[in-house]
């Protein structure tokens, strides 16, 4: 069944790569900008400013929320209150609007892995995506992710059907964390980050993407880890990216050079240690083409569209 889908965040790495897979397979895609436009099927919000083209949600059948204020950069009172007001009011603003709507559109609504706190370590527990964790996660982040999953679940009063993604590291050499390394790698400067212990759950571009699609053609409601069923060490990951590349990975870096150059961004990006599992996609039957860490590389450095 061919469907509308409402996306914020379009124009970013997982946006575009989105749109494009979701208008390959026959699906009416409509975009939510920030920028006044006379596009066909996009239409305009402002979140902080509480605007919205209520146009969007007439005849849409899911909405697929992105969009937030990007977290890679130098945090400071000023850009942690961006970074958590985007997403919190970007999202109240959107079930508001359903709510007020009767739209009975489906939300996906996206979260990450943070949810469980920066250093949460290998987590086991097969019930970790739908039991509340008696201790919350420590972190900006963790924060961040409980507070805009709360927003979204306000939709759950409704009959709407709610999905909170928990994305990983997207692999992709667009865009993210990957291409972000591909430069010093390629120069032989890459080495392990702090201790080379901590867990790094990820996801290569593409199976993402496969999983928004299957949430928004299926029937599932809740919270589910978007991430690969193989979860490695950041020592791993590094020597496949550096065999890969065919060059060195020698040159190490430490901790209080990442606090040095980062600050508590780095502490809960570069040296966060969280390795969780995708029991809900496993025990639904999902299967990843690039599950193994190596062929997910592969996959993505050599991705052209």
């Amino acid at each position: 069944m061919k469907k509308t889908i409402l996306i914020t965040g379009s124009r970013g790495l997982i946006g575009t790569a989105l749109s494009e897979r979701l208008i390959q397979k026959g699906h009416t895609v409509r975009r939510l900008v920030r920028q006044k436009t006379d596009q066909k099927d996009t239409y305009y919000w402002d979140p902080l400013a509480g605007n919205f083209d209520e146009k969007a949600l007439v005849g849409t059948d899911c909405v697929v929320h992105l969009a937030g204020e990007p977290i890679a950069q130098r945090w400071n009172k000023k850009s942690k209150e961006a970074i958590l007001k985007s997403r919190v009011l970007g999202t109240r603003l959107l079930v508001d609007r359903m709510k007020a709507l009767n739209s009975p559109a489906a939300l996906i609504s996206t979260s990450g892995i943070n949810f469980y706190g920066a250093q949460a370590g290998y987590i086991s527990n097969e019930d970790q995506e739908s039991t509340p964790m008696a201790n919350p996660g420590d972190g900006f982040l963790s924060e961040v992710c409980r507070e805009w999953e709360q927003e979204a679940q306000a939709l759950d009063a409704t009959k709407n059907r709610v999905v909170l993604l928990r994305t990983g590291v997207v692999l992709s050499k667009k865009g993210g964390a990957l291409a972000r390394l591909l430069m010093p790698f390629k120069l032989g400067l890459g080495g392990v980050v702090g201790s080379g212990t901590q867990w790094m759950s990820w996801i290569e571009l593409h199976d993402l993407v496969k999983i928004f699609i299957w949430a928004i053609e299926g029937d599932f409601s809740g919270s589910l880890n978007a991430v690969s069923p193989n979860p490695v060490q950041n020592k791993v990951f590094v020597a496949h990216l550096g065999k890969i590349l065919k060059r060195p990975t020698v040159i190490p870096l430490p901790k209080f050079i990442v606090h040095m150059l980062f600050g508590a961004m780095g502490h809960e990006t570069l040296l966060a240690d969280i390795g969780v599992m995708p029991y809900t996609l496993i025990n639904e039957g999902f299967q990843w083409e690039c599950a193994e860490i190596n062929k997910a590389l592969l996959k993505a450095l050599k991705d052209n569209g």
